[in-house]
């Protein structure tokens, strides 16, 4: 809004140009230049910020989507791993790095969770929380 007021008031002041003196018609001219570069400068300004923002939702949406992708992976790594009770196994990812959580009947089988978990692209970090019926 304040990007348009300046538009206005450098069009005023260029169609007050005709009906003034020279000297008044050269200040008018500065002026108005001035009120135009200050509009400029908003604009950029204006664009910039607007840039800036969207990269910052893009990252935060790339963050969201890879975590999600990770978490997929690792369902998908475990369900195709015979020795793995994949359906017992609950997959949560936050900024890479990933929790394993539920219920298998052995240590070895926990064990083996982590470790196709830990052989996904984008995993930063495992974290065993799976617990092994006695």
């Amino acid at each position: 809004m304040n990007t348009l007021n300046t538009l206005i008031l450098a069009s005023v002041a260029a169609v007050a140009l005709s009906a003034c003196s020279q000297q008044e018609q050269e200040e008018t001219r500065k002026a108005a230049q001035s009120s135009l570069e200050q509009a400029t400068e908003a604009t950029k300004q204006a664009a910039s910020d607007a840039a800036e923002f969207t990269r910052e939702t893009a990252e935060r949406t790339g963050d969201f989507l890879s975590d999600s992708a990770i978490t997929a992976r690792v369902k998908t790594a475990l369900f195709e791993a015979d020795q793995v009770s994949a359906g017992n196994i609950n997959v949560e990812t936050i900024d890479g790095h990933v929790v394993l959580s539920g219920v298998v009947a052995t240590s070895e089988e926990a064990d083996l969770a982590v470790q196709l978990a830990q052989g996904v692209e984008g995993v930063k970090s495992v974290e065993n929380d799976i617990e092994v019926q006695e």
